[in-house]
């Protein structure tokens, strides 16, 4: 049987040029990257990424970062109007050549909600025929479900190619999301849904080994400072008191120097640069706990915290919020706090955990990798997924 041809249009850097950015998007680059990766086997995929810089002509370092050998990368980037309206067009243009060589995509799937792909979209729905099936792969979307102020919806309809999620929805016929809880949108809308928490590459974990650390406990956070991660308000709960534990902090973002300035103010905290994925493993090899403090900010419910599954390589024993539908990922050997009661129960579980001996926080951490790497490897997580898409793309298989 001829294998069926899959067109992606993500976010995705090319191979080795994230190791140039080591600040724009990591989590999101090694997870559309492992992604479209896992359903290789199973489709003929060409691959389009948007970035913010220039990543045409670029002298490339030696290192192995990951990505996508894109069929063509865009620029977003202001100006807007002539980026994304100059990047819309060059996609246009491949895609007639593509068509014109032979190449149809049986289906397309699109990351996000994003201004040249809506443009995009629109364009083949007046222009593309046959029309490929479209699916919406959604790892993130503050606006999905709630209703837009309309100062904001009228500041939006004058940015170039901006159009509200409720008018692009009704383009795709399927939706594959990150978070347990947007189901709850599409479900009774009729369109077809595959919840797909992300996955780990058995690869990477650090099998467990005896380490030498001492003294208290130590926690620690890889990933964004930003409010939307909770790590702002993780410093807040942990500084209010004093504790007989340390909290290692290792991220990038626009709040790095606050933050590594408040670090230096008090004795039981320590910041460190951005680093590399697999650098962040190495990192937390150092701490006794991860936490992942995410809190119900607005569109956490429609994304999940993909470092979860980075932790859970590390081996160490993670402490997190249940939000999209984290616990079901982790499963009872992980601990986690009331995001709903956020400050009062982090406070609580912190001050637990750090009376806990390290040999029951070693038990706890070597059972959540061997969970995650049993029943959510890239692997299972790409067969999962080429099942989803097959379905769509031949919907009459569902039939009985």
């Amino acid at each position: 049987m001829k294998m069926k041809r899959l067109l992606y249009l993500g976010f995705a850097f090319p191979p080795r040029v994230s190791g140039l950015f080591p600040e724009l998007q990591p989590a999101g680059q090694i997870v559309e990257t492992s992604l479209v990766e896992s359903i290789r086997p199973h489709f003929e995929i060409r691959s389009i990424g948007v970035a913010s810089v220039r990543v045409e002509g670029v002298a490339l370092p030696s290192n192995p970062s990951p990505g996508l050998p894109n069929a063509l990368n865009l620029l977003d980037k202001p100006p807007e109007v002539f980026h994304r309206y100059r990047s819309l067009w060059k996609l246009e243009r491949a895609y007639r050549s593509w068509q014109k060589t032979g190449w149809q995509p049986d289906a397309i799937m699109v990351c996000n909600l994003s201004p040249i792909y809506n443009g995009f979209i629109r364009w083949l729905t007046r222009h593309a025929r046959p029309l490929p099936p479209l699916i919406l792969y959604l790892a993130d979307s503050v606006t999905l479900g709630r209703k837009v102020p309309w100062f904001k919806a009228f500041r939006y309809r004058f940015k170039p190619l901006v159009y509200p999620e409720a008018a692009m929805l009704p383009f795709f016929r399927a939706c594959v999301g990150v978070s347990v809880t947007a189901e709850a949108f599409f479900a009774p809308r009729g369109i077809p849904w595959l919840w797909l928490p992300n996955g780990c590459d058995p690869r990477r974990a650090i099998k467990p080994h005896p380490d030498q650390i001492e003294g208290p406990i130590r926690f620690g956070y890889f990933g964004a400072l930003a409010k939307y991660t909770g790590l702002p308000a993780l410093l807040k709960v942990f500084t209010a008191r004093e504790r007989a534990a340390s909290l290692h902090i290792c991220g990038y973002g626009k709040a790095k120097t606050k933050i590594e300035a408040a670090c230096r103010m008090r004795s039981g905290l320590r910041f460190y640069g951005p680093r590399t994925p697999d650098e962040c493993l190495r990192f937390a090899l150092n701490c006794d706990v991860l936490v992942n403090p995410r809190p119900l900010w607005p569109g956490n419910d429609n994304n999940f915290s993909s470092k979860v599954f980075e932790y859970a390589l590390s081996g160490r024993a993670i402490l997190t919020s249940k939000v999209s539908g984290i616990d079901a990922v982790l499963g009872e050997k992980a601990y986690y706090f009331d995001e709903g009661d956020f400050e009062r129960s982090l406070d609580r579980r912190l001050e637990e955990l750090a009376a806990i001996p390290r040999t029951e926080l070693r038990r706890r951490g070597a059972a959540i990798q061997e969970r995650l790497l049993r029943h959510y490897s890239w692997a299972q997580q790409g067969e999962k997924l080429a099942r989803f898409l097959e379905r769509v793309v031949t919907p009459q298989s569902c039939q009985p």
